[in-house]
């Protein structure tokens, strides 16, 4: 039905009736530390089910590269084992709900070694309404450079917290500058959701580009 090349994700139409399915959870919501069930084929064991927990959330592993730099990675991290064979298979909160679906590991070997990486549902179900709706993935661009907020910034720049986002820069007649965002101002939140890296607002269905499978 359509494919977003900056996200890796499809739409398949399957013509049959009275399938399952699994509902969409809010991964806005989950929590560092919360059990996962990980869900796939993996080297062609079907069904396999493994648990684990959320290591982390809006992770940017730079593997969706384009040239465009509009590859938009916001991953969410577990260490639930995910193997070839993961891929597209579901990531689940402990109700059964939907909050990722499998889509990388970091590997020396190619097989797992700790961590795995899962697209979130907010950022899935965008794509995969926007497919079905308008053929093609709706985004927009805010037009900043951003950089994250450590302690070195904080200090160079005289910042009163870590929290949010620095703007570098602003592209000319860009949303950003049309709004009056200005450089050295913090980004701290985008839709009433809290944001502190830059891959952030992908995942929160947020409009800058947050940047870049098996």
């Amino acid at each position: 039905m359509g494919a977003d090349p900056n996200t890796d994700l499809a739409v398949l139409k399957v013509k049959a009736d009275n399938l399952p399915f699994v509902k969409y959870g809010n991964s806005d919501d989950v929590k560092v530390g919360q059990w996962v069930l990980a869900v796939g084929n993996p080297f062609n064991l079907n069904s396999t089910v493994t648990a684990g927990i959320i290591s982390a959330k809006g992770r940017n592993i730079d593997i969706l590269r384009r040239k465009d730099n509009m590859g938009i990675e916001s991953f969410i991290q577990t260490d639930a084992v995910v193997n070839p064979g993961n891929s597209g298979g579901a990531l689940v909160n402990l109700n059964g709900d939907l909050i990722g679906i499998n889509s990388a590991i970091a590997s020396h070997t190619g097989s797992f070694e700790g961590y795995a990486f899962a697209i979130p549902s907010s950022l899935a179900s965008k794509v995969v309404d926007d497919l079905l709706k308008y053929k093609v993935v709706q985004r927009a661009l805010l037009g900043v450079q951003i950089q994250e907020v450590d302690a070195k910034l904080a200090s160079e720049k005289k910042l009163p917290t870590l929290n949010g986002v620095y703007v570098q820069g602003l592209s000319e007649s860009s949303a950003a500058s049309a709004a009056g965002l200005k450089t050295g101002d913090i980004i701290t939140k985008i839709n009433d959701v809290a944001v502190n890296t830059s891959s952030q607002p992908a995942g929160a269905g947020g409009p800058f580009p947050a940047w870049r499978q098996d």
